[in-house]
């Protein structure tokens, strides 16, 4: 921690800034506003993280053992990875303290190098294994967006039905409130081939266009709400 004696001088710190400086730029309200910085474009080149190199183009540089890229590998390729990631998580707490230890009692201690390498080592195995959930991750985030958009339009499919139904109650209470004056019902009687009578009501243009009118200013209004 670096101080300055100036009094109007802010304090310096070498370490990485707060977490503050980033959070606060994704506000709701800067997020709605569209004002909050986006999230960094992928890699599209090799790229290094904790000493191991990746390349984007070839999902095996990041899926593969680590023991192909010369890093020891902690766990074996059949075991738990929950399990193991609790395992080393707890191991890193465990270095991280006696790495202040260390630190506390004599800095110029060759243990301390050793545990830097330790603790190192432990990230590298950590970071792989998260890694190793990333296909799993991507599969469960498209299975969710699939389950949602059926949600909806299961949800839309009822409200389409819920006023085809309704529109086909207003229809037919209307027809049937329509007035017999409006037009007379000619019976014609019909012989069909195997020589049974049947019944044919044909009604006259009027009613069938008032019918039509009603019908239509109803669905109109229904489709409308």
């Amino acid at each position: 921690m670096l101080q300055s004696t100036e009094p109007d001088q802010k304090l310096l710190s070498v370490m990485a800034p707060p977490p503050e400086i980033y959070y606060k730029q994704y506000t709701k309200e800067a997020v709605l506003a569209r004002t909050a910085p986006p999230p960094p474009p992928p890699p599209i080149a090799e790229f290094t993280a904790f000493g191991i190199n990746h390349n984007p183009d070839d999902p095996k540089s990041i899926l593969a053992p680590l023991r192909e890229f010369g890093v020891t590998q902690l766990y074996t390729d059949a075991a738990d990875s929950i399990k193991e990631l609790k395992k080393i998580n707890a191991s890193l707490l465990v270095n991280f303290l006696d790495l202040l230890d260390i630190l506390i009692k004599c800095r110029a201690s060759p243990i301390r190098i050793k545990k830097l390498e330790d603790i190192e080592l432990l990230f590298c195995n950590f970071h792989h294994l998260i890694n190793k959930f990333r296909p799993h991750q991507a599969l469960e985030t498209l299975i969710q967006m699939i389950k949602i958009q059926k949600d909806q339009k299961l949800k839309l499919v009822e409200q389409t039905n819920s006023k085809v139904e309704t529109a086909r109650s207003g229809i037919f209470t209307t027809i049937n409130s329509l007035p017999s004056s409006l037009c007379t019902t000619v019976k014609e009687e019909m012989v069909t081939e195997d020589g049974r009578e049947n019944v044919k009501d044909t009604s006259c243009d009027v009613v069938f266009e008032e019918k039509m009118r009603i019908i239509e200013s109803l669905i109109d209004a229904e489709l409308d709400t």
